[in-house]
């Protein structure tokens, strides 16, 4: 239901908006322009700091003075060209040419130090193989022996501070509970190899002397298979002498391959 105080709303809203309308539609809007002369002290463009006079003096053209450009002297024919004599891509070929050049000889320089290293390596490690194995039966204070007499008993070509007291020196010793060699003494290996170590062979001897087997034993310091092979083959060769018995015997054989 409409009441009064709305429709007097309504009445007046339209009143307001009529007037709002007429006020706009009426209303001009006029542009304002700056003045012809600034506000200020004007100051007048001058060619000098100190003049004197009313009449303004007539203007005069200035004309630069033009700058004298450097003169290009003519082409003569009989002066020689400057040319570019190499060309880039040779320049740059010849300095990859001199990098590789560089790098091949630092590697055989390289190449040369490490041989040069390993040689005196293995000098070193002959020398001390050498040094372990010389003078082992030096002069002694004590007696060593199983005889008589004062000294170590054994042979001057001996091998090794220990092992029997009797038998042969140079690369090989044996040990066969007292038995001695028979003709022809202790088998000795071909030395063809430029290698060292230690081989011992156990052997087993018949009453007759002969060598009837022979295989590598304990004490065995070589992976050499050409000297464990030799020493296999010197063994089987060595004759002992006869005894009047039954039994076979077993002893071993100790050969020693020494670098010179």
């Amino acid at each position: 239901m409409i009441t009064r105080e709305k429709i007097g709303g309504i009445i007046g809203t339209v009143i307001f908006t009529i007037l709002l309308f007429l006020i706009l539609l009426f209303s001009v809007f006029t542009l304002s322009f700056p003045p012809e002369e600034l506000e200020g002290i004007p100051v007048m463009f001058g060619t000098t700091e100190d003049a004197f006079g009313i009449a303004e003096p007539p203007i005069t053209e200035v004309t630069p003075t033009p700058t004298p450009s450097p003169e290009i002297p003519p082409y003569s024919p009989t002066e020689p060209l400057i040319t570019q004599t190499t060309e880039p891509t040779i320049d740059v070929e010849a300095e990859r040419e001199e990098e590789r050049r560089k790098e091949q000889l630092a590697a055989e320089r390289r190449a040369q130090e490490e041989a040069e290293r390993r040689r005196r390596e293995e000098e070193a490690r002959k020398r001390e193989i050498n040094r372990q194995m010389s003078g082992l039966f030096g002069e002694s204070s004590g007696s060593r022996g199983n005889t008589e007499g004062e000294g170590t008993q054994g042979v001057s070509t001996g091998n090794a501070t220990q092992g029997s007291p009797t038998g042969t020196g140079g690369i090989g010793s044996y040990d066969l509970g007292g038995r001695s060699l028979g003709s022809g003494g202790l088998g000795q290996p071909n030395y063809t190899v430029n290698d060292y170590g230690t081989v011992v062979v156990n052997i087993t001897v018949d009453p007759a002397g002969n060598v009837i087997h022979a295989e590598i034993g304990r004490g065995t310091n070589t992976p050499s298979a050409t000297l464990r092979e030799e020493a296999l083959r010197a063994a089987r060769r060595t004759k002992f002498n006869a005894i009047n018995s039954a039994n076979n015997q077993q002893g071993t054989i100790t050969y020693r391959f020494n670098l010179n």
